[in-house]
C-alpha cells in the first residue's frame, strides 16, 4: 500500500463518519430546511471522490493523463471552501463536525501533498493509464468510490426535494 492510497483510505474512513454521525444522526441535513445547497455540494463531493479512489486506488496516471486526478483534487478543494462558508452562512456545526473537517482538511493537505510528489515521475512518462495489481488497497478504495457515487446520487435527490419544498412554502 502506498502512502497515497492509505491517506485515501483514511479519507474515505474520516469522511464516511462524517456523513453518518454528522449529516445524518446529529444535523439530519437530508431532511433539513434550508439544507438544499449544502447537499447539492456534498453530493457534488461525493462524485468527485467516486472518481478519485478508484482512480488512484487502481490505475497509474502517467504523462499528461496524470492530470487527471489532480484536477479531481483541484475540483474537491473548490468544494471543500465553498461548503465551509455556505455552512457557516446557514447552521451551526456541532463540535464531532468541526472536529472531524479539520482531520479531513489536514488529509486532504497530505493527500495533495502526496499526489504532487508524484506528479513530476507520472508527467515525465509515456501518456498511459496503468491498472495496478489487484487486491489490497485498490479494491477498498474502489468499494469506497462505489458507495460514494451512491451517497451523491442520494444528497442529489435531497436537495432536490430540499428545493423543490423551500419553493412550495415560499
Amino acid at each position: 500500500m502506498t502512502a497515497l492510497q492509505a491517506a485515501l483510505l483514511l479519507h474515505g474512513l474520516l469522511g464516511g463518519a462524517d456523513v453518518i454521525l454528522n449529516h445524518e444522526l446529529l444535523v439530519r441535513l437530508p431532511s433539513r430546511p434550508g439544507a438544499a445547497a449544502e447537499q447539492r455540494l456534498h453530493s457534488a463531493r461525493e462524485v468527485i471522490f467516486g472518481l478519485l479512489f478508484p482512480s488512484l486506488g487502481l490505475f497509474s496516471w502517467h504523462g499528461w493523463l496524470a492530470w487527471w486526478p489532480v484536477a479531481l483534487l483541484l475540483a474537491e478543494i473548490l468544494v471543500s471552501l465553498r461548503d465551509t462558508v455556505v455552512e457557516g452562512d446557514t447552521r451551526r456545526l456541532p463540535v464531532p463536525e468541526r472536529i472531524l473537517h479539520v482531520l479531513l482538511f489536514i488529509n486532504l493537505g497530505v493527500i495533495a501533498t502526496l499526489l504532487l510528489q508524484a506528479l513530476p515521475g507520472w508527467l515525465a512518462l509515456p501518456a498511459a493509464m496503468q491498472a495496478l495489481p489487484p487486491g489490497g488497497p485498490g479494491q477498498w478504495l474502489a468499494a469506497m468510490g462505489a458507495i460514494s457515487l451512491a451517497w451523491s446520487v442520494r444528497d442529489g435527490l435531497s436537495a432536490r426535494r430540499l428545493r423543490l419544498r423551500a419553493g412550495r412554502h415560499a
